[in-house]
Order: structure tokens, then sequence, then C-alpha cells
């Protein structure tokens, strides 16, 4: 979608003002009067979404770095789904000096209510540790599911309101990552997929209080302008949080060109819903071809996604052996078991250590680069077992 984003941004004007630091460094009025009519229009919320409700900063890893400075102390933990995206660790840990705990399924479906139990069983290990937990976050659709339920890679309403009600219980946090949002595609493969439900559209009443969810959004995903740098944090009913962002927003200023091309891009609503519907067809054909590919080679892959980019693939069976050991949530294998490895072009090898297995995910890496091929390794993504990696589609 660059060559029509770039022909859109080319037509736009850009005056002496937008040279100027504009409105601040937490976003100008004009974009966040955009973005709450945006999400009014698109994300059915339950509450009319308002200009003061939004801080906008120099991408999503900053709101990440913001919204976690802001409501832990150092030391503090925050769960998150496995597998996570890399830059989780950072985001929460550079500035906030937060502890990123990710939470392993252990074969449930990560996109149940049954997921919920997995995120209890972690709170209690880390608090027995000393670590007090104060929030969740909630990747929508980076999480993947099991290759044994074929269910979609949202999470359904009821699933929302289980984490609700979980954060409730232990009075923590429930920030919530919809930046695929609107990037939801259809294949005869997800004909029944659940569509994408916001934490706005669900009413909080008797689930949370409402003053613990917070929004994260951005141009990277659905604008497919990671190179523009703009995201912005929607805390509805918890005031405090943005007005206390304000204070160190200085560090995350948006560039005002960056936020006039935002303004411009959600007030054409010609353009960005003929926008929407060709990038949500352009992702169904990408899915399709990669998946086809994948079904080709013998290599199996999280089926029924219906959102995003990208394909979580399993190639243990094209390198040899089907049981690995599982990953800990330090990134080692915690048990060994001893299987046969066999790789393209490689003799046989046993592995018996997570040293030996990452060995192998590396050198399938590493060559897959060499000819040009990207495939990032689980290992980056928390994978909860070795020999399991990301395709972009």
């Amino acid at each position: 979608m660059h060559q029509e984003l770039a022909a859109f941004y080319d037509k736009l004007n850009i005056t002496r003002d937008l040279l100027t630091y504009g409105d601040g460094p937490f976003g100008s009025r004009a974009l966040r009067t955009a973005l709450s009519s945006f999400f009014n229009d698109y994300f059915n919320p339950v509450e009319k979404v308002l200009p003061e409700h939004l801080l906008v900063a120099g991408g999503v890893t900053s709101i990440i770095d913001l919204i976690c400075f802001a409501v832990t102390d150092e030391g503090d933990g925050i769960l998150i789904g496995r597998p996570l995206y890399t830059s989780f660790a950072n985001d929460v840990k550079s500035r906030a000096g937060a502890v990123l705990c990710p939470v392993s399924s252990e074969g449930q479906d990560p996109m149940s209510e049954e997921m919920v139990e997995m995120f209890e069983k972690e709170l209690v290990k880390r608090e027995k540790e000393g670590i007090r937990v104060r929030a969740i976050i909630l990747a929508r659709l980076i999480q993947t599911i099991s290759l044994l339920t074929k269910l979609p890679w949202v999470q359904s309403a009821e699933t929302l309101k289980a984490y609700m009600r979980f954060c409730q219980r232990h009075n923590i946090h429930f920030i919530s990552d919809e930046v695929y949002a609107m990037s939801i595609y259809r294949t005869p493969s997800n004909a029944s997929a659940v569509p994408f439900t916001s934490v706005l559209a669900i009413d909080t009443s008797n689930l949370i209080d409402a003053s613990l969810i917070h929004v994260l959004y951005g141009m990277s995903k659905d604008f497919a302008s990671n190179g523009l740098r703009a995201g912005v944090l929607l805390s509805q009913h918890n005031p405090s949080v943005p007005r206390a962002l304000k204070s160190i927003a200085l560090f995350s200023w948006p560039a005002s060109v960056t936020q006039h091309c935002w303004t411009a891009l959600l007030n054409d609503r010609a353009f960005l819903d003929a926008y929407f519907a060709e990038n949500s067809a352009r992702l169904a054909v990408g899915y399709a071809r990669v998946t086809g590919f994948l079904q080709e080679q013998g290599v199996r892959w999280a089926e029924g996604s219906n959102a995003g980019f990208f394909v979580w693939a399993d190639f243990r069976g094209v390198l040899g052996g089907d049981v690995f050991s599982s990953v800990g949530n330090d990134g080692e294998q915690q048990v060994e078991t001893e299987v046969e490895a066999v790789a393209v072009g490689r003799p046989s090898q046993v592995y018996r250590t997570s040293r030996k297995a990452k060995a192998r995910d590396d050198w399938f890496f590493e060559k897959m680069v060499r000819a040009k091929v990207f495939v990032a390794s689980g290992d980056a993504f928390f994978a909860e077992e070795h020999g399991w990696f990301v395709s972009l589609s």
C-alpha cells in the first residue's frame, strides 16, 4: 500500500506552521479531533471518544514506554501472552524498569477464555518471586493459536470480558494493543473467523473499573507508515494518566509534518474506506499465497488467522523432529528432550540442549537470509518451542 499512501501524501501542502513545534508535545488539536472521530466511527465505542482522552507520541513504542512509566514502578511486572512482539522487552524496561513476564499457553488456545487461567498462574508465580504485577498488555493480533483448533487470531468479546474480570480482581491495568484493528481479512479458510472487537466496544459495567483500561494505536500497521512515527494512547476514563504523561511527553514529541499527514488521512473518509478495503483484499491474497507455498513444502502453520500480515509457521517437520523441549519464560529451555533433527543439506544430528536447538534455528534463519528470504526465528518472539518462525504474508 506504500504507492497509494505516497501518492496521497504527495498531494498535501506543507505550510510554514508545520515547520514549527505546533501545538505541543502531546498531539495537535487537529489530529486528536480526527482520531477521536475515527475511533467513534470505526471502533464502535460504548462511550464517545473525545480529543482530551488522547495523547499522541512518536510511535507506539514511545506510547508503551510512556504508559509503563506511568503505571509501574521499577521492578513491577507486566504480563503478556506468548509469542510476543520482540520489541516489547525493551519498550517496558528501558526507562520504566518494568519486568516483562511472558505467559505460556501450555496447550490452551491463546485466544480463548481458558488462556486467562494461564495469566492467573503466571501472576501468582511472579508475586511469589517478589514481583508486583501492575498490568497486562493484550497484543490483540500478534498472539497465535493452537495448530489443533483452527480458530481466529482475534479474541472474542467474551474473552475480553474474562481478561477484564481478571484485571479487576487484581486491580491491574488492562492495556489493549489494537494496532491491527483495521487489518482484518477474509479467505475461504477463515470464513467463520471472529470479527475484531475493540475493548472500547464493551460495556465495562460490573466487569472492571474503566479507569484501568487503555488502548494503543498507531500509523505503523493499519496505515503502513512506520517511518512516520506516530502512536496514540487512549485513556477514556483515567484523565490522570494522559495528564501525568504530558510532563514527560517532551521526549517523544511527534513531528508536525507526521501529524499533518495522519490528520489528512483520517479526515478523507472516501480515501480511507477505499484504502482499508484494498489493504484487506491484498492481505487475503498474501496470506493465501504464503500458506499455499507452505502447504506445498509440507510446512504446518497456525491456521485460521484473519488479521495482520504474519504467518506463524512450524518448521520442525522440515528440519526434523516433531517434538522439541519447550522454552521457559527467560528464553531458556526448561526440559531437555532428545530428538533427532535432520536439517536440509546437513547430516543427522541429535539435539539435547536448548543451545543446540537454538543453533539449529539460527542456522536455518541465516541460510534463509542468504537466499534473500526473511523468516524471523520464534526465539526472538519468546516462542514456547523451538522450530517456529514468523513469515510475512
